[in-house]
């Protein structure tokens, strides 16, 4: 009996200096709020201004500085209680960590994406005031690919980032459920590289991004200047479509901090020019203006406002809202 206990004691002391050296971390987002957006048919609807999601991360210490590192995120809609398709869809990797950066494998944000453009949108590109069609020349790049490798290095202020995923041909997007954007179906692979500076008030960066389509690309150069009153924000696009349509856009935006809250306004255009016409279209033109009221540092209130005049709305009459708003509540845990 005294054996069978001391043995019990000595696994338990092992696992507990295992445990001791790793760690998992639960986190999530419930967001709910009732929304209009443009761009849309007249429908008031319960709608999250951002993706709720449950997530888990963890690192292991593996000695000599080196660690092992993960991290899976699902998708849900919180007024119906539906998973995403795709159940891991934020993020599912496994990796590991080490003084030059961490290596990885799965399903990731690109870093154009992560380092020059989502950082660029005073929403967040949440809301229904984000900038997402304009940050991502509307369609041209994506935010995450499957099946990718990633490097992520963080050097004093600055982060560099690259990502290359597989080639996915028309079948494998077909599979319900495979998490395969359609920027993979092409002849090449996509591949994306980022590289953004942080220092004091000064915020620089630069991404690019070539989907597995032949000639279409895309990159982004942002900057931002706080000087405490206000956050002063800039982004310029530019690139081609796959059918070689050149496409062009910027946004200008801010965010001021007011009472316990944040004030966020953009201004953002994009416009396409024909490659063999020249005729010119604008796919977004947009201004957005919101509040969000901190009531503690893990829940928020919110409202936005925004105001599309594209070619398509117009295109449209009135059959589709040129102006879109929320109204809503947001917990992060």
């Amino acid at each position: 009996m005294k054996k069978s206990l001391l043995a019990l004691a000595a696994i338990a002391a092992v696992s507990g200096s295992a445990f001791a050296q790793s760690s998992v971390t639960i986190y999530g987002r419930i967001d709910q709020g009732i929304a209009q957006y443009s761009e849309a048919v007249k429908n008031i609807e319960v709608r999250s201004a951002s993706a709720n999601r449950l997530g888990f991360r963890g690192v292991e210490e593996l000695g000599g500085g080196l660690k092992a590192f993960f991290q899976i995120e699902h998708r849900f809609d919180a007024d119906t209680g539906t998973a995403n398709q795709v159940f891991w869809d934020g993020k599912s990797f496994v990796g590991l960590r080490s003084n030059f950066g961490d290596f990885y494998i799965g399903r990731e944000d690109n870093p154009a994406y992560a380092l020059s453009q989502s950082i660029a949108d005073p929403f967040g590109t949440d809301t229904v005031a984000q900038n997402t069609t304009i940050l991502n020349g509307r369609g041209i790049a994506t935010t995450r690919y499957a099946n990718s490798l990633n490097y992520r290095g963080t050097f004093g202020g600055f982060t560099v980032g690259a990502q290359i995923a597989e080639r996915a041909s028309a079948t494998e997007q077909a599979v319900p459920g495979s998490g395969i954007k359609a920027q993979q179906v092409g002849n090449d692979r996509p591949y994306s590289i980022a590289a953004n500076y942080i220092g004091g008030p000064v915020t620089v960066g630069v991404g690019f991004e070539n989907p597995a389509n032949d000639n279409a690309k895309w990159t982004t150069v942002n900057a931002a200047y706080d000087l405490r009153v206000v956050k002063l924000i800039g982004l310029f696009g530019f690139g081609n479509d796959n059918s070689d349509n050149k496409r062009r856009g910027y946004i200008l935006g801010l965010t001021a901090p007011i009472g316990s809250g944040e004030l966020k306004a953009s201004y953002g255009w994009l416009q396409q020019k024909a490659v063999n016409t020249d005729v010119k279209t604008n796919l977004d033109k947009q201004f957005g203006i919101g509040y969000h009221y901190a009531l503690s540092k893990r829940t928020t209130l919110y409202t936005d406002l925004v105001h599309e005049r594209n070619d398509a709305v117009r295109a449209a009459g009135s059959q589709l809202k040129k102006t879109g708003w929320d109204l809503g509540i947001k917990h992060n845990f």
